[in-house]
């Protein structure tokens, strides 16, 4: 798609959220459990140690959405912390 969207100034990206803190995720926790407890626990597994924030997803949506993006076109971006462990 990027390709046939680029001749009319269009970019096409992707954003795939690991781990965000987010109302969604809060219910998830076991209710039994210190809620900041069970954060810690989700978060050990994640290699920066620590779930991310709503607004670092934003952030990435709205520099996405920006002129300083303009010749970014065509990727999936992750925003996890590092829990996909890939590298191209």
């Amino acid at each position: 798609m990027p390709t046939e969207l680029g001749v009319y100034g269009i970019t096409v990206n992707n954003i795939a959220p690991g781990l965000i803190l987010t109302d969604r995720i809060r219910h998830t926790l076991p209710q039994d459990v210190d809620p900041e407890e069970a954060i810690k626990e989700k978060a050990k597994s994640i290699p920066l140690k620590r779930i991310g924030k709503p607004e670092e997803f934003a952030a990435l949506v709205a520099f996405l959405s920006s002129a300083q993006a303009a010749y970014i076109s065509g990727t999936t971006i992750q925003v996890d912390g590092g829990a996909s462990r890939a590298i191209f």
